[in-house]
């Protein structure tokens, strides 16, 4: 064999995977079609934040200036510079990532890769054509934008992240064709830069599987900034016209509505489809994620992790994956599971871990819950932001059962949650530790302190 380990895909979990390999001494290889880094870095949770944090900073310095002191005229962005500061960070990661590598002597090997039987790949890049031999294979080639039936991107009028993430300009106006975090991230940066944004879904919520307080609390955000929030709306026709695109919605709200541009975010496909895994016969399910225990695959040389296999499509997931599933090639025991907290990262920051509220009541789960205010913490009104709240979630025993989180911030508060949650620990453990003041982090204490019945604020 030419290797121990081939790695098809260099994003979070294959380079990590990479990483862990060759750190426990085994010879690693990893083959990318395009780039290191994957999605993530090169075109999503890194440029889409840079822009992001641009938007949060305008939207700032745009909110009542006088009322905090400071005065000036015609305050104005210039989008595309903003576009390629983002540009500069993917760089800068980029180029670390890649001295990383090297300086770990992991072979990278670029081209479109599939599989010639459980041994063997074939690479494809132009027109050169190579073989790489391995003990072990780890599927790691991530996901795609999936687009309904009808609603293929042209690039121009209807588009996805990918594109918007080049586009140097902005519309006038916006639909957003999907709700979820990557659709509510972009509808608040649209709509930061003075885009008129409409966001519709065909599910009841804006956000499927997020606790039904917080996700009120930020759609109250969103229209009071003129976003516009169609649910359990279903698109019955779409017409291109020469420079906008025209809506025909059925529902409520049966009308036509024409915009400059449509973004499609309807979500993420496993990119599995040009491996050639039927000829292998790696059992998947009908949508294309492949069947796993312990990250093995159907085929016992054959490895799946991050966005390839079932589970929440977040890069930290997927980085965890690719440090467990080295533990698995070499029949070690896999590190018992931690709940995975998500983030949303929009104004205000959304962030959650385990169960929702709604979800206890639906099964008939007993819990306590304690829930505090932004606006009575020193930290959020020394900063002037004061939306939101933290709801903490437990059981009898005091074991956490979730949390979740809206506001400036919370995205970075959540990891306290995630650590008491992964070590098993109980409400009082927080309730017991410091806290320095001001912090946001008092925010959670607070919680804390009222479910161990020694509440000072609440």
């Amino acid at each position: 064999m030419d290797y121990e380990i081939c790695i098809i895909g260099g994003g979070p979990s294959g380079y990590v995977a990479a990483i862990e390999a060759k750190r426990r001494g085994l010879s690693v290889v990893i083959i990318d079609q395009n780039e290191l880094g994957g999605t993530c870095l090169n075109n999503g949770c890194i440029p889409s934040k840079s822009l992001l944090k641009a938007a949060e900073f305008y939207q700032d310095l745009s909110n009542n200036p006088e009322k905090k002191g400071f005065s000036f005229q015609n305050l104005s962005f210039d989008y595309e510079l903003i576009l390629n500061n983002s540009k500069k960070n993917i760089k800068r990661l980029k180029s670390g990532l890649e001295n990383l590598i090297k300086k770990k002597e992991i072979t990278v090997i670029y081209g479109s890769a599939k599989f010639i039987n459980s041994n063997s790949i074939q690479i494809i890049n132009e027109d050169k054509k190579t073989i790489i031999n391995s003990k072990n294979f780890i599927i790691a080639t991530g996901s795609k934008p999936y687009y309904p039936k009808g609603f293929d991107k042209d690039g121009k009028t209807i588009i996805d992240s990918d594109d918007l993430l080049n586009e140097s300009s902005l519309p006038n106006s916006i639909c957003i064709i999907g709700g979820g975090y990557i659709g509510l991230e972009f509808a608040y940066l649209y709509n930061t830069f003075g885009v008129d944004v409409t966001v519709l879904e065909n599910q009841k919520s804006i956000i499927s599987n997020m606790d039904t307080e917080i996700v009120s609390l930020l759609k109250k955000d969103f229209i009071k900034y003129g976003i516009k929030i169609y649910e359990d709306t279903f698109i019955k026709n779409i017409l291109k016209n020469s420079n906008s695109v025209t809506i025909e919605i059925e529902g409520e709200n049966k009308k036509n509505l024409e915009f400059d541009k449509i973004l499609i975010s309807t979500g993420r496909v496993p990119n599995t489809s040009n491996l050639n895994l039927d000829f292998l016969k790696v059992e998947m399910n009908t949508k294309g994620y492949i069947k796993t225990k312990d990250f093995q695959t159907s085929i016992k040389n054959i490895y799946a992790i991050g966005d390839t296999i079932l589970g929440p499509m977040l890069a930290h997931k997927a980085s965890d994956d690719g440090f467990e599933v080295i533990k698995s090639i070499l029949n070690e025991d896999l590190s018992q599971h931690s709940p995975i907290p998500s983030c949303i990262y929009c104004q205000p920051e959304i962030a959650s871990i385990g169960y929702t509220e709604d979800h206890l009541k639906q099964e008939n789960i007993k819990y306590k819950k304690s829930s505090f205010p932004f606006k009575a913490n020193g930290k959020a009104l020394a900063q002037n932001q004061v939306q939101g709240l933290c709801k903490i979630l437990i059981n009898y025993e005091g074991k956490i059962l979730g949390a979740h989180i809206i506001g400036k911030g919370a995205t970075e508060m959540i990891s306290e949650i995630s650590l008491a949650m992964a070590n098993n620990l109980t409400i009082d453990k927080i309730a017991k530790t410091i806290h320095p003041h001001p912090t946001l982090s008092e925010i959670i204490h607070e919680c804390s302190l009222e479910l161990s019945d020694i509440g000072r604020h609440i």
